[in-house]
Order: C-alpha cells, then structure tokens, then sequence
C-alpha cells in the first residue's frame, strides 16, 4: 500500500510540472514581450488586451522590409501593415505566423510600397488569408509574377486599392497617417521602380515614424521641392533601401532630423546593407541606429510624448 501510495504521488508530482511547464510556454509564447520603458517598471505586455501605446514591429524578414503598426483606440487595437516582403529564409509563413501569434485576424491598412519581391513576396498570402479593409498602393508599371500573385490575390477577395496620392492624410484610430512620396508616380521610370515607394509619416501625439519603403534620391528631392522641411521630421526614421547608399541624402536626413534611425536588412546580404557611408553618415549627426540583422525584430512604442523600445522580457 505505501509504494502505490509513494507512486501515485510521484505520478501527481510529475502531472504538477508538467502543467507548470505548459502554463510557461503558453505564457512565453502569447505574451512574449514586456514594456520596458526607460526607467519605468514593466507596465504591460504586447498582447492585445493589454495594447495601450502604439506599437511598431519591424519584423525580422531578412533582406526584405514588413511593418506592422498597432493603433490603440477607443474599441481595441487598429493594426497596419505596410509592405509584406521575403528573402531567404524568410518565407511567407513568418510575417503570417508573426501576425497569427499576436491574435491579429485583420488589417484596417495594407500599404505596398513598390512592386519589388522583398516588400510584396508575402503580400498576396496576407491578403488572401486575413480580412484587409484598405489597400494602398502606387500606381506603377509591373509585370513581375510576384506583382501579378498580389493583384490576383485582390481580384479573387474582390478588392479594390487606393492610389497613393501624395499630401493625403488618413486616420487610423487615435493616430493619422500622410503620405509624403511618389510625388508623382506616373513620371517614375518602371526600370527604377524604387521610387515608386510610398513614403509614410505616422503621426501619433506629439511623437511620429516615417516609413521609406526603398525611396531612394530622386524621389527625395522630388518630396523636400513638394513639401516643407517639417513635413518630414520625425522621432523614428526608417532608413530608405536597406541602408544603401542610393537613399538618405544629407538633405532629406537633415529634414527627418530623427531621434532613432531603423534599419531592416539581411545579415551577411549580397549587397552589403547597410552600406558603411549611410552608417558613418547616421554616426557622424549623432543618430543611433537599430539594425533587424543585429537585433531581429525590433518593437518601438510611443505614449504619444515619447517613443521607448520594447524589449524581450
């Protein structure tokens, strides 16, 4: 009697750890990040119910760029994805399975910056398997079989999109959006579809993020002659083309002017992103500079006076 009584235990024991060990990875995996804001305590965690700050995820995607901006509102949490891009080693299934492991079902905006395979690769996956209220894209010339999947995958949910228009402002919960760039994307060279890019300022309180796509020179100067230098001051800059030297003029880094510049690129990419004369250009006016193939994905958050990071708990 006193072994069965010894293993029922041992049994009850075992049962208890591996329940606690469940209840840790549940945990680990549906709350996987913390704010940790200057020198505040933690206050919260990423998941939805708990989403009072925006929130901007620049998803580990290799060389390739996906943003997903989370907006707080009276009702929940608005969400945005501006571009949906892969790379090696970076199907499909991550940026699906980044937005899945947040409860997001769907996106009130889906912006696509401009027809390449590392902003779009996993655009028509996206569109086909969450709810998109708003597409906005440019109007641009492709013909690539990755560009064609994304205009398929719209036609089969029967989706319409609204051309970029440079100077509109949209508004997103308690945040509003403008688009800054192509200023004109009728006169872009399609063999230059870079600047095709829809180039974003995100305003959110006294704090905002501006989103370059792949813009690169041509298409700054063309936004620095269309607006004031204002327009384009930001708390967060992300680096146009990956950190290449093609984008990021002194001008247009002069007018940004940013806090924090963020760079989303491959580690080891055959094109060396980011190159050495954008990050001694960065280091030289005092910018700090977040790189996904040092850090992976990289969580900036804003309280509407100030932009903070996320980081892993």
């Amino acid at each position: 009697m006193a072994k069965r009584k010894s293993s029922r235990k041992a049994v009850r024991t075992i049962l208890a750890l591996l329940i606690v060990i469940v209840l840790a990875v549940v945990s680990y995996f549906t709350e996987p990040w913390q704010y940790l804001t200057g020198d505040k305590n933690k206050i919260g965690s990423i998941t939805e119910a708990s989403v009072t700050d925006l929130q901007v995820h620049y998803i580990d995607v290799g060389q390739a760029d996906s943003i997903l901006i989370r907006i707080p509102t009276e009702n929940g949490t608005k969400n945005m994805l501006i571009d949906a891009g892969t790379s090696e080693g970076y199907p499909a299934s991550n940026i699906e399975n980044y937005l899945n492991g947040l409860g997001i079902t769907e996106l009130e905006y889906l912006i696509i910056t401009h027809p390449h395979l590392d902003h779009i690769g996993a655009a028509d996956e996206v569109i086909a398997d969450f709810d998109i209220q708003n597409i906005i894209l440019p109007e641009c010339e492709a013909s690539t079989q990755s560009w064609l999947r994304v205009l398929s995958a719209m036609e089969e949910k029967e989706l319409t999109y609204i051309p970029s228009e440079a100077g509109k402002t949209y508004t997103i919960g308690e945040a509003s959006f403008t688009i800054l760039g192509p200023v004109d994307a009728a006169a872009v060279d399609p063999d230059d579809a870079n600047n095709y890019s829809v180039v974003v300022r995100l305003d959110f309180g006294e704090t905002s993020f501006l989103f370059t796509g792949d813009a690169e020179t041509a298409s700054e100067e063309e936004m620095l002659a269309r607006f004031p230098a204002s327009d384009f001051k930001c708390n967060v800059l992300k680096v146009g083309h990956h950190g290449s030297t093609t984008s990021t003029s002194d001008a247009f880094l002069s007018a940004c002017d940013p806090d924090l510049a963020v760079i989303s690129c491959g580690k080891g990419n055959s094109y060396g992103h980011p190159h050495k004369e954008t990050l001694d250009k960065l280091e030289a006016v005092g910018i700090p500079v977040l790189r996904t193939d040092e850090e992976g994905t990289i969580v900036l958050c804003s309280d509407k006076k100030e932009v903070s990071r996320l980081t892993a708990d």
